[in-house]
């Protein structure tokens, strides 16, 4: 059946639609067609969009409905998200005019106090929280920001005084209103901005945090579990940190740390040491490379694949779900392997991995059975530490090249010795076996007599050289 002439127009349009549609949102995700203006305009949440709250000279529910608008929007693929950070333009030195405008800040300082703002309900039901955080800094410029975020680090106290290095890539919102904060102790003084972000990053003065690493992002891993997505950002966060160490300066940073700390959770030994320091010591019984497919992820990391290692430590004797054992393993997520060590899933190989606690791991793994006489496979799941470091190094065996060579000259050595004993051995034991025949002749009397009469008969040994024949 053929469509008519208006069907015909109808169904073309709806085509230049979908292509169009599809052009920007594929624009908008791809990062090399997709620019910043384009996404904010797409999620309405363009300067346009905010005018209400530029305009405003003190803060009300309506400044409230366009940030929750802004803050649940914001967020983007993490592949656009590096691009607009690699594009972000610093804020301005303190004095200096601040314009508000449809591109991102780089804000790098120290956070001087977060405070909850709460929502009204109607808006709290919308954003899908009852309120947000407002997190006070300082920019290195000296310039005060008020970045408004769903959640600042979980560690920092609310309404009080802080003071941790911090830094976000934030949309500005104005320069002319802004939240007063509830709390007692925080700062009154207003800020040069207020700008949106989804995510307030932390960088502690500890090894990992002086890396570069953002403490923010553990907030989101989830412990108990395998790599989920909510992981990921902080896992390849910590892994682009190891690239810019060595597992030297790691195990000298490291305490030493009970291993039981390590595998029992019921310790809750991750609560306060997350992103810590350890060396783990034992025997890799398998080591996986795994790829690194997201194009942001191998920009932040600078690596193609990563490999995922199974280490079997030593500890006090366990019973784990009926069995008693004295190893435990512990996966260690490495940048490299040393140079020669065996990988595959079948390896026996002793190992030191330099890394930074991340997660409680949950995997599963193949035990052999053989039970009532029956034979395969049986999968448990378990769970464990998960540690990222830079180099699982391998313990290769101690025979190198000379000691190959000392072992062949020994045990040629050993081999002329054995022929050597042995041909003594034989010449000594002819002569011996000799000199006893010839004792036991010296022995002998010249000549048996053979008496007469009913005598048993008797030969010797000269009855053949006298030439007599013994009678019959």
């Amino acid at each position: 059946m053929q469509a008519t002439g208006t069907g015909r127009r109808v169904a073309t349009m709806g085509g230049l639609l979908a292509c169009l549609l599809s052009g920007v949102i594929a624009a908008a995700a791809d990062p090399t067609a997709g620019d910043l203006g384009a996404f904010l305009s797409l999620k309405e949440i363009d300067r346009g969009s905010r005018q209400p709250l530029e305009s405003a000279t003190q803060w009300s529910d309506q400044a409230d409905a366009v940030v929750v608008k802004v803050l649940r929007r914001l967020d983007a693929p993490a592949t656009l998200v590096a691009r607009w950070r690699a594009e972000a333009d610093r804020l301005p030195k303190a004095g200096e005019a601040i314009a508000v405008a449809d591109t991102l800040l780089a804000i790098r300082g120290r956070a001087t106090w977060v405070a909850r703002h709460e929502l009204p309900p109607e808006l709290a039901e919308r954003f899908g929280q009852p309120a947000y955080d407002v997190v006070r800094i300082i920019d290195e410029g000296g310039s005060l920001v008020d970045v408004l975020t769903p959640a600042a680090p979980a560690d920092w106290p609310r309404g009080e005084l802080i003071d941790q290095p911090a830094g976000a890539l934030a949309l500005p919102l104005t320069t002319s209103a802004a939240v007063v904060p509830a709390g007692e102790r925080v700062e009154a003084e207003a800020p040069g901005l207020v700008a949106a972000a989804t995510n307030i990053a932390w960088f502690p003065d500890t090894p990992l945090g002086r890396l570069g690493m953002d403490y923010g992002l553990f907030d989101a891993v989830a412990d108990g579990r395998k790599l989920v997505r909510g992981d990921m950002p902080a896992f390849y966060g910590v892994l682009a940190a190891t690239g810019r160490t060595d597992a030297a300066a790691v195990a000298t940073a490291a305490d030493k740390v009970d291993v039981l700390d390590l595998i029992d959770p019921g310790r809750k030994w991750l609560a306060e040491h997350r992103g810590e320091p350890v060396v783990i010591e034992g025997t890799a019984l398998r080591a996986t490379r795994v790829a690194v497919d997201e194009d942001f992820a191998r920009a932040e990391t600078g690596l193609d694949h990563y490999w995922e290692v199974f280490v079997f430590v030593d500890t006090p004797l366990l019973e784990v779900d009926g069995r008693r054992q004295d190893s435990f393993p512990i996966v260690c997520c490495v940048r490299d392997l040393s140079p020669g060590m065996p990988s595959g899933g079948r390896i026996n190989e002793r190992v030191r991995v330099p890394g930074f606690a991340f997660k409680r791991y949950a995997y599963s793994f193949e035990l052999p059975r053989d039970e009532g006489g029956g034979s395969g496979a049986e999968t448990e799941k378990r769970q464990t530490m998960l540690v990222v470091g830079p180099l699982a190094e391998w313990s290769a065996p101690v025979e190198d090249e000379a000691t190959r060579d000392l072992t062949m000259i020994t045990g040629i050595a050993v081999a002329v010795a054995l022929a050597a004993a042995l041909g003594l051995g034989i010449l000594y034991t002819n002569y011996s076996m000799n000199r006893t025949i010839q004792q036991s002749r010296a022995q002998l009397p010249d000549r048996i007599d053979i008496p007469s009469g009913d005598a048993p008969e008797t030969t010797g040994p000269d009855d053949a050289a006298s030439g007599d024949t013994p009678p019959r």
